[in-house]
């Protein structure tokens, strides 16, 4: 069920009022930002979402506001990830109903799938509760500890997943993400998930991101890919400097907590993170937000 979606998906964080509840009435100010911004769609509940702090009817409240003020303007990809199967099966009939464009999901990482297979019989009856919509793998092994080689996995997906569309490759592994790309005659959407190495990417030829720093850097990236396009390698490499050199300050400080401090700074307040996370110093706000208005960054 291949989608061809392409361009910047932003990963949007979940925006808590002081006393740590959902503060829904944000996720407008922060689409419509995406939309001004030229991004194409919308991971939510994944990483940066905080989706693993956020209760299954939270989850599913926060997915219900994206597709309603996405309105078709944007792509909703709804991370339905759990630990359990049956919470996970919930949150993926749920994002059919809700009318959402995608469902993804992570491993399980507490009691983690030893081989393919394993993951597989988690992931087909999470896959098969939404089955009119296309199903991606979240690979992110630095977090899941799943660190299972993909291109068996694309091999073996569509017959226990019929609906499987492809993966959010978050890691840095260019050799297999390129043998991802290239599986079956580019059968599957293979998404980049790791934004600073977009350049990288690029070069053995992604077309799709998904990324946190999308949520208020998204025109340094689509300036990265344009001059890319246009082969001015040039200007490709200095913008791919400054992406990297704003991710290196975003990560002087915890990253998810820095990314929420950066919504503030540029007007679209999504509270503080969840414990056990904290969220940055004013100082260290501070900082972070000069240096990246240097850089051009925001």
């Amino acid at each position: 069920m291949k989608t061809n979606w392409t361009g910047l998906i932003a990963a949007p964080h979940t925006p808590f009022a002081a006393d740590g509840s959902l503060n829904l009435g944000v996720i407008e100010k922060q689409c419509e930002k995406l939309i001004t911004d030229g991004v194409t769609g919308a991971f939510v509940c994944g990483s940066t979402g905080e989706g693993v702090s956020l209760s299954t009817a939270e989850r599913q409240a926060v997915a219900q506001r994206w597709v309603d003020v996405a309105r078709g303007q944007l792509k909703v990809i709804v991370h339905v990830g759990h630990t359990s199967i049956a919470d996970a099966v919930a949150l993926a009939a749920h994002a059919q109903e809700s009318g959402a464009d995608a469902t993804s999901a992570l491993a399980p990482y507490y009691f983690k799938p030893a081989s393919v297979e394993h993951l597989l019989d988690f992931l087909a009856p999470v896959a098969a509760a939404a089955p009119e919509l296309p199903f991606f793998y979240y690979h992110i092994p630095a977090l899941t500890g799943a660190a299972l080689p993909m291109v068996p996995l694309l091999e073996k997906a569509t017959e226990r997943i019929p609906n499987f569309a492809g993966l959010k490759f978050t890691h840095n592994d260019l050799l297999e993400f390129a043998a991802c790309l290239r599986f079956d005659t580019g059968r599957y959407d293979i998404f980049w998930g790791s934004d600073e190495c977009m350049l990288p990417a690029l070069s053995v030829g992604a077309v799709g991101f998904v990324g946190s720093t999308y949520n208020y850097s998204a025109p340094l990236y689509q300036k990265l890919c344009k001059a890319f396009e246009s082969s001015d390698l040039v200007e490709a490499r200095q913008l791919s400097d400054t992406v990297m050199e704003a991710v290196r300050a975003l990560l002087q400080n915890p990253g998810l907590p820095a990314g929420k401090a950066i919504m503030e700074g540029v007007g679209v307040s999504v509270g503080s993170p969840r414990p056990p996370l904290r969220p940055l110093t004013a100082k260290q706000a501070e900082t972070l937000l000069a240096r990246l208005r240097a850089l051009e960054a925001v």
